[in-house]
């Protein structure tokens, strides 16, 4: 995607106008890769100057939450959570599903990288479409919208964590009759 002026311009814009577009200071670029090809990632981490070692992390397995900061950019990685019913055991049992999104904070843009498709995307850009005033401040609001929808996963795995811990504790204390 792409805004000018906080207005959505563009859409599913062709990968070679990445560069155009985040030369323009007009512009707020956000960029979308799941299951990242290397060489695609590579050629997109040269056009950018990210820095190869934040290149490595985005796309290595079993990396931890944390920024970093480099000339260039902000190398972001972070978890959301999820709670979701366990398809291979009774109704009652659920797993927690966590999802790594990393991020490269660019000047005027953010180039998110998923491994799989667990994350939610569609929820990021929804947030951003309900707050779209906030997108005329810069890459920051992309941020911001990026990390609420994470954050706000937490609270909800916490809350579903919570409701199953009390249908046990129910289950537990029951009188038998």
């Amino acid at each position: 995607r792409v805004w000018r002026a906080g207005a959505l311009e563009a859409e599913d814009f062709p990968f070679e106008k990445i560069s155009e577009y985040l030369d323009d200071l007009g512009c707020l670029v956000w960029v979308d890769i799941q299951d990242p090809d290397s060489h695609v990632l590579t050629e997109l981490a040269v056009e950018l100057a990210l820095d190869p070692l934040a290149v490595e992390d985005a796309v290595s397995h079993g990396e931890r939450a944390k920024a970093t900061r480099y000339s260039t950019h902000t190398f972001l990685t972070a978890y959301a959570a999820n709670v979701r019913p366990d398809e291979d055991t009774p109704a009652s049992h659920s797993e927690m599903v966590l999802s790594r999104v990393s991020a490269f904070i660019l000047a005027r843009g953010i180039v998110t990288v998923r491994q799989d498709n667990s994350f939610d995307i569609a929820a990021v850009a929804q947030r951003w479409d309900d707050n779209a005033d906030l997108l005329q401040y810069g890459v920051g609001a992309l941020v911001h919208g990026l990390l609420d929808v994470i954050v706000d996963s937490h609270f909800e795995a916490v809350q579903a964590l919570d409701e199953k811990m009390e249908s046990l504790e129910d289950g537990l204390f029951e009188e038998e009759a």
